[in-house]
């Protein structure tokens, strides 16, 4: 095994560890649990921005393989984060089963991109609108960075209400 292979294998089990230990914990909360309360988002909400997220990083690293830059589609939205707020009210009629669904079938697609992604452009600097300049090591560790962020409100909004 090459050492970008093994780089590749290692970021995707620390991202499969990692979102084992959030499933199960995330699985355990109310799904409409406030963590934000400024804007009314819940653990569901943050499930649904998370898996977004991925979604937008399994469409820039392909659009980076295929040599193309990478554009958010806003949809008609001022910004990323109305954006998000649109997708967050676009999902509000989906099951909780369905959004925790998505979430590892996103997760799968994800780890599926990594492995695929072509060694010799491993060290590749792209950007997004969410971070800029990265290479793949990087950019998968900065997504699973975000997902902890996320998950240590929603550890914090659970012992506040006492969950």
């Amino acid at each position: 095994m090459n050492a970008f292979s093994r780089i590749k294998r290692e970021l995707i089990a620390g991202l499969d560890e990692r979102r084992a230990d959030a499933r199960a914990f995330v699985e355990a909360l109310p799904p409409l649990l406030p963590v934000h309360h400024d804007s009314g988002w819940t653990v569901r909400d943050l499930i649904v921005h998370l898996t977004a997220l991925e979604n937008d990083m399994i469409t820039a690293l392909q659009r980076a393989v295929a040599g193309q830059s990478f554009a958010v589609d806003l949809r008609g939205q001022p910004s990323v984060r109305d954006l998000y707020e649109l997708r967050r009210r676009e999902r509000a009629r989906d099951s909780w089963a369905a959004v925790l669904g998505e979430w590892q079938r996103v997760r799968d697609q994800l780890r599926g991109v990594v492995l695929a992604f072509p060694s010799e452009m491993m060290e590749r600097r792209f950007s997004t609108p969410f971070f800029q300049d990265y290479n793949l090591p990087e950019a998968i560790r900065a997504c699973g960075a975000h997902e902890g962020l996320h998950l240590s409100e929603m550890r914090a909004a659970a012992q506040a209400c006492g969950s």
